[in-house]
C-alpha cells in the first residue's frame, strides 16, 4: 500500500474514534483556545498602539525638537528660529504664499480621571491656523466648534474626552488658574491625535509666561523632500536642534510601552502555550494507549511506523485548529475595539492580521511540539506486546 494511502487510512481509523475520546480531547481544544485568546488579547494591546501610531502618520510632516529628540514638550524655541525656517527647502506653502511652519507652545494641565477620579497632567498644545491646516483631513470636529485665536477656547480629542472629566462642549478648564472653554471636540480614525486638546498658540504661550516655543512642526511639500530638509536644517549654524518625521517620533514615544506589552503577550501567552501542549501530550498518550490494538493491527498488516506517526500528529493538529479558531473568536468578540487607558494615553485594542496569525501559529505549534512525543511512541510501539494487551 502506498505511504500516503496508509497515512489516510490510519488518520481516518484515528478520526473516527475520537467521539469515544471526547473529553480529553476537548479539554485540549479548550487549553489551546485559551492560551490563543490571552496571547491575543495582551498582543492586541500592542497591535493597537501600532495602529493609533500608524494611522495618523503623515510622512510629509516633520517637527523640530530639541537635541536629542526627547519631548516635543522640552524644546526652548524663539521666534527667531521659527523665521529662519521659513527659508528651508522642501517647505510647503499655503495657495496665498505662506511658508507651513507652525511653532508649539505646551503647558501641564490637571484634569481628572473618569475612571478613578484621580488628578493627572496632560500637556495642552497651543497651535495655529498653519498648524490646523497640516492635519489631515479625516480630522474633523464632530462636536462643536474650532477654537479662535486670541481666545482661552479648546478643542479636544475624542479619546482625551473618554479618559478625561470635564472635556464636554461648554465645560471649562483651569489653565493657570483661568478658565477655558472647551467650544469643540474632534475627532481623527481612533489615532494618536485624538489624545490631545489644543488651544491657541499665543494665547497659551501667553498663559504659561514662556517667551519660548517647545517645539515646531513642519509641512513639506511632499515626504521626499524631508531629507534633504533635514540635512539643511542639521548643518545650519543658527539652529541648535533634532529633526524627525511626526510618525517616527511619535513611534519612539510608544516603543518602550509597545515593547514591553509585546514582551507580557508572548511571555504569558509561552507559558499557556506550554501547560497546552503538554495536555496535548496526556490526551494523544492516552490515544496512543487506547488504540494500542488497533495501531498494531496496521503496523502488523505492512502499516509503516510513520505513517502512523503522522495520523498522530494530523490529530494533533485537527486539535489544534479549532482551538486556534475559538481562542481568535473569543479575543475577537471579547477584546477587539476596547478601550484602553495607560501611562496618560487612551485608545482601542487591536486584532490585525498579524496578530491573528500569530494566534494560528502558536495553536498548531502547540499541536505539533504536544504530538510529535505520542507520534514516536505509536511509531516504536511493539507489536507482540500490544497484541497481547488487553
Amino acid at each position: 500500500m502506498h505511504p500516503l494511502t496508509q497515512i489516510r487510512v490510519a488518520t481516518v481509523l484515528a478520526i473516527r474514534t475520537l467521539p469515544a475520546r471526547l473529553g480529553p480531547s476537548l479539554v485540549t481544544v479548550i487549553g489551546i483556545a485559551t492560551a490563543v485568546a490571552v496571547m491575543t488579547c495582551i498582543l492586541a494591546i500592542s497591535g493597537g498602539i501600532r495602529r493609533f501610531v500608524d494611522v495618523n502618520d503623515q510622512p510629509d510632516r516633520a517637527v523640530l525638537l530639541p537635541p536629542g529628540g526627547a519631548s516635543e514638550f522640552a524644546g526652548a524655541f524663539t521666534s527667531t528660529d521659527v523665521a529662519v525656517l521659513v527659508n528651508a527647502p522642501g517647505v510647503k506653502r499655503t495657495p496665498d504664499g505662506r511658508p507651513m511652519v507652525q511653532p508649539l507652545s505646551a503647558i501641564a494641565v490637571q484634569l481628572i480621571r473618569r475612571k478613578d477620579g484621580a488628578p493627572q497632567y496632560e500637556m495642552l498644545r497651543g497651535t495655529g491656523y498653519i498648524g490646523m491646516l497640516m492635519n489631515k483631513s479625516t480630522l474633523r470636529i464632530v462636536e462643536g466648534r474650532a477654537f479662535r485665536a486670541g481666545l482661552r477656547e479648546l478643542d479636544v480629542g475624542r479619546a482625551a474626552q473618554r479618559m478625561y472629566r470635564g472635556l464636554d462642549v461648554g465645560d471649562q478648564v483651569l489653565v493657570h488658574n483661568q478658565p477655558w472653554t472647551v467650544v469643540g471636540v474632534y475627532a481623527d480614525q481612533g489615532g494618536i491625535d485624538e489624545n490631545a486638546f489644543a488651544g491657541d498658540v499665543e494665547t497659551v504661550r501667553a498663559a504659561f509666561g514662556n517667551p519660548t516655543y517647545q517645539s515646531i512642526g513642519v509641512q513639506l511639500a511632499s515626504a521626499a523632500d524631508y531629507d534633504r530638509f533635514r540635512d539643511w536644517v542639521m548643518t545650519n549654524p543658527q539652529l541648535k536642534t533634532d529633526v524627525k518625521r511626526l510618525g517616527q517620533y511619535y513611534r519612539d514615544q510608544m516603543r518602550e510601552l509597545r515593547t514591553l506589552f509585546d514582551f507580557v503577550g508572548y511571555f504569558v501567552g509561552g507559558i499557556m502555550a506550554v501547560g497546552a501542549a503538554c495536555g496535548a501530550v496526556t490526551t494523544l498518550y492516552a490515544a496512543v494507549d487506547a488504540r494500542r490494538r488497533e495501531i498494531a493491527t496496521l503496523r502488523a498488516i505492512g502499516f509503516g511506523g510513520v505513517a502512523v506517526a503522522t495520523s498522530v500528529m494530523i490529530e494533533a493538529l485537527l486539535l489544534a485548529v479549532p482551538g486556534a479558531l475559538i481562542g481568535l473568536g473569543l479575543a475577537l468578540l471579547a477584546f477587539n475595539g476596547h478601550d484602553i487607558e495607560t501611562s496618560g494615553v487612551g485608545f482601542r485594542a487591536f486584532i490585525s492580521g498579524a496578530v491573528a496569525v500569530t494566534g494560528v501559529a502558536t495553536a498548531l505549534a502547540i499541536g505539533l511540539v504536544g504530538g510529535l512525543p505520542p507520534a514516536i511512541r505509536s511509531a516504536t510501539l511493539p507489536v507482540a506486546d500490544a497484541l497481547r494487551a488487553a
